[in-house]
């Protein structure tokens, strides 16, 4: 799974952690005029099988309902009912399913973000998945090391690509020891299969000074880099430490110099590899420019931002989306003084984007967070607590009328770490808090949108109760 974040699972309010998959996907909604009610399919009914394979979840489902053709076996109650049901290939059955169980993490990583979080929070951020369904539905990196070989299979023929995985080191001794097992974990062996086999591969490392950097890191991206195109990217990001890390395996934090020394050699690798295989690959997660001072780099270093989602090379794209929406902007659009609330990180590129809008006639003013909840090493903006948003806003000289938070520091409930929301923060300031949007234009002229940020965020837009397209 990715630590970067304590990725909030709210969706999965309910959704069981198992450690293996078993047959039957619960019906909990049927969509009115639909195939389901023609059927006289009810809330409740647990699908089994369709053409005589087992349905686990909804891609299961999906991947058995496309034919003309279909035996629909469900059970309702202590009965068993079967359907024969002729249909066209692209129509749907009109349902909406129940949460699907979750597969959970069976390892111990030495850097887990969520075995250092403090307690009595809400349950869904303590859950720990490693499910490879969530990978492929929506680029949830897995360590692969809880699949059977049924499930590998599964992955080859139901065509789950592409597949996102947590390597951190190709060196299997040095692998082991980062994700907690006892002996040496193979990762190249399991890649080389799932590649064989047409499957295409996104890898991630969590880089932790004096473990996986150095010499290490160079194997890891070399070995990785020679599986290209199959292995499509491979993103760096830095590990966060909290305050609460009694009784954990002592890490060294990552430092100005650390994250100079790791862009160094992500640079070099990059500036080889755009020659040898025409692509840079290796991409150094936004921490890194951030922490060490250096400028973000421009878009030709992203390669068309493959991995954006998982917060590398979003600070780029808000940069450019200023940059063009900027020249279009007009004052008297904005009848209100805006607040921008951020990290401690953001506060760096924030600054000089509000004092440009000030020049234009715009009053904007930049407020950083200090991460009191979690430790003042936290410094990203989607680790944030209502409290001490509160906090910070309460001890402001100076507030604008309106209050804009970070898209990232709430979950899709629009409820922060600590179960504050936006409401709650405008009622102790008597100011309307809204949460912004990944674009800063957009954000003060008024529009607001949630877009869960996965790398170093709350939220992961994992399927709950799913509906058919």
């Amino acid at each position: 799974m990715d630590i970067q974040g304590a990725k909030d699972r709210t969706v999965l309010e309910g959704a069981p952690l198992v450690e293996e998959l078993a047959a039957g996907l619960a019906i909990k909604e049927v969509l009115l005029d639909s195939l389901a009610e023609h059927l006289e399919l009810k809330p409740g009914d647990t699908i089994e099988s369709l053409n005589g394979q087992p349905v686990r979840d909804a891609i299961d489902f999906h991947y058995n309902f496309n034919d003309d053709q279909v035996t629909l076996r469900l059970v309702r109650g202590d009965d068993t009912l079967v359907f024969d049901i002729e249909k066209d290939p692209d129509e749907v059955l009109g349902v909406i399913f129940e949460d699907m169980s979750i597969l959970k993490c069976d390892n111990k990583c030495v850097f887990c973000f969520l075995h250092q979080m403090p307690k009595k929070l809400r349950k869904t951020l303590y859950y720990q998945d490693d499910d490879y369904r969530l990978s492929f539905l929506h680029g949830a990196y897995v360590t692969l090391t809880n699949l059977s070989d049924e499930e590998f299979d599964r992955i080859v023929s139901q065509r789950l690509s592409p597949m996102y995985v947590s390597v951190h080191a190709t060196d299997p001794d040095v692998r082991g020891h980062l994700l907690g097992r006892k002996g040496p974990i193979d990762v190249l062996g399991r890649l080389d299969y799932l590649i064989s086999k047409g499957i295409s591969i996104h890898t991630q490392v969590v880089y932790c000074p004096g473990i996986n950097d150095g010499p290490l890191l160079d194997e890891t991206i070399s070995d990785l880099a020679d599986r290209y195109p199959n292995v499509v990217s491979l993103g760096v990001v830095p590990l966060g430490l909290t305050k609460f890390r009694q009784n954990l395996p002592e890490l060294t934090p990552v430092t100005e110099t650390t994250c100079l020394r790791a862009l160094e050699q992500i640079h070099a690798h990059q500036d080889r590899l755009i020659e040898e295989i025409g692509a840079r690959f290796v991409y150094a997660g936004d921490e890194f420019y951030l922490q060490s001072g250096l400028p973000v780099p421009g878009p030709e270093r992203y390669d068309g931002f493959p991995l954006v989602e998982n917060g590398i090379g979003m600070v780029r794209r808000f940069l450019d989306d200023f940059e063009q929406r900027l020249p279009d902007m007009v004052a008297s659009n904005v009848i209100d003084s805006v607040t921008l609330v951020t990290g401690a990180l953001g506060e760096q590129f924030l600054r000089p984007m509000s004092g440009r809008l000030r020049a234009q006639g715009i009053e904007t003013y930049v407020l950083p967070v200090t991460n009191e909840f979690l430790g003042h090493d936290i410094t990203v903006s989607g680790l944030l607590a209502g409290e001490d948003i509160l906090r910070a806003l309460k001890s402001s000289p100076r507030l604008g009328d309106r209050i804009i938070l970070p898209p990232n520091c709430v979950n899709h409930e629009g409820i922060l770490l600590d179960d504050w929301t936006p409401e709650d923060l405008g009622c102790e300031v008597n100011k309307r808090v809204q949460v912004g949007s990944y674009s800063l234009i957009e954000s003060i002229v008024g529009g607001t949108q949630r877009t869960p940020q996965v790398a170093a965020g709350m939220d992961h837009p994992y399927i709950a109760s799913y509906q058919e397209p």
